[in-house]
């Protein structure tokens, strides 16, 4: 539309008179021709440049003057801006030092000595094309840097629910399954027997639901403020996370799905964090699950040391009926567990160190950060 009305008012006033420019054979295609650049102004500036230029000098040489109109300035000015606008520096300097090349020559060619006003008319227009371009450029980065954070921000928000998730469901169902096996045997055994075991599942299966539930909620609420309430309340769907209050309650029940378990606590008169004693409590469950699951009704020692800078959580077993790693599936592929804790560890600003002890057992051992958590 633009170009087809600057064709339009430029061969309007060639033919009228209004604009004094002759022979009428030359200067109405180069008018239909500068016009007509602007089609590619977008598209391709550089030849839209290239081609205006020489129509130009052209006219200049051949006519009585160059295109004078107010519509040939308007299409020199939208190139020169174009220039500036759709290419690096490099190409777009090239593209303007041929468009003042041109329109120095035929002001030479003119007798003219407006030298001085073309450079500041076309370098002004190229100069804001030039703004223009970095400006969408910092919006383009900005806007890209946004979805890549909207991009990290989900990724480690799966990454937490995945770990929320495997420590609800495998702890349970490792306590579950460890129980159903005493039950199995006490039923083909002793069925008198078979209650305490089948009391263990009962519990551990309304405990994950609990989790679950917990869960749940929170991934469909969007208000975080059940979480502020008093973690002795008892628990709910809208219960607060768990806790250092959680860890004898937990180690009751790995007791008594036939784990050996010492435990030392040790963490009165210490303030952390609730996301810290979440991250304890989740550390401590996967690790003796781990137990459990790989290295079977082991003794095992579990140690909670805090104080005002950190909390320390150590747990070991003795050797088991697998002498591989905790965490390491049967077809050696490295499974969640560890992942999990690790991912823990670190997100809360500690560090993780887990291997095999000298007489083949295992031992995990994790430092989080209390003060710089607080901060």
């Amino acid at each position: 539309m633009l170009a087809g009305l600057v064709v339009a008012l430029s061969i309007g006033g060639l033919v009228s008179g209004d604009v004094d420019e002759t022979p009428l054979a030359l200067t109405l295609p180069v008018a239909v021709v500068i016009g007509l650049s602007l089609l590619g102004r977008t598209r391709a500036p550089l030849v839209a440049t290239i081609v205006t230029t020489a129509a130009n000098v052209l006219q200049g040489v051949w006519g009585n003057q160059s295109p004078g109109t107010l519509m040939a300035l308007v299409v020199i000015l939208l190139l020169a801006y174009s220039l500036g606008a759709e290419y690096d520096e490099g190409v777009a300097s090239l593209g303007l030092g041929f468009m003042l090349a041109g329109m120095f020559l035929t002001e030479w060619l003119d007798s003219g000595s407006d030298y001085a006003f073309i450079a500041v008319e076309l370098g002004g227009a190229w100069l804001l094309g030039r703004a223009s371009r970095s400006w969408r450029s910092r919006a383009t980065y900005a806007e890209q840097r946004q979805q890549d954070l909207a991009r990290l921000a989900v990724a480690n928000e799966r990454a937490r629910i995945a770990r929320e998730l495997h420590d609800v469901v495998a702890h349970s169902l490792s306590v579950i399954a460890v129980q159903a096996d005493a039950a199995e045997a006490a039923l083909a055994r002793d069925p008198s027997r078979a209650g305490d075991p089948l009391r263990a599942i009962r519990g551990s299966a309304r405990e994950a639901l609990v989790d679950m539930r917990q869960l749940l909620h929170v991934l469909r609420s969007d208000d975080l403020t059940d979480w502020d309430g008093d973690p002795r309340a008892g628990r709910s769907s809208r219960a607060p996370a768990r806790g250092l209050a959680d860890l004898p309650p937990l180690v009751s029940g790995l007791r008594e799905a036939g784990l050996p378990l010492d435990a030392d606590v040790r963490v009165d008169g210490v303030s952390m964090p609730s996301g810290i004693e979440l991250a304890v409590y989740r550390i401590v469950q996967e690790a003796l699950t781990n137990v459990l699951k790989h290295a079977g009704a082991v003794p095992t020692r579990l140690t909670v040391e805090g104080n005002c800078d950190d909390v320390r959580v150590v747990v070991r077993n003795d050797p088991g009926r697998q002498a591989r790693l905790a965490g390491i599936e049967s077809d050696g592929r490295s499974g969640h567990g560890l992942i999990g804790v690790r991912e823990r560890a670190l997100a809360a600003g500690g560090t993780l160190q887990s291997g095999h002890t000298d007489d083949g057992g295992f031992e995990l051992v994790a430092t989080l950060p209390i003060c710089g958590a607080r901060a």
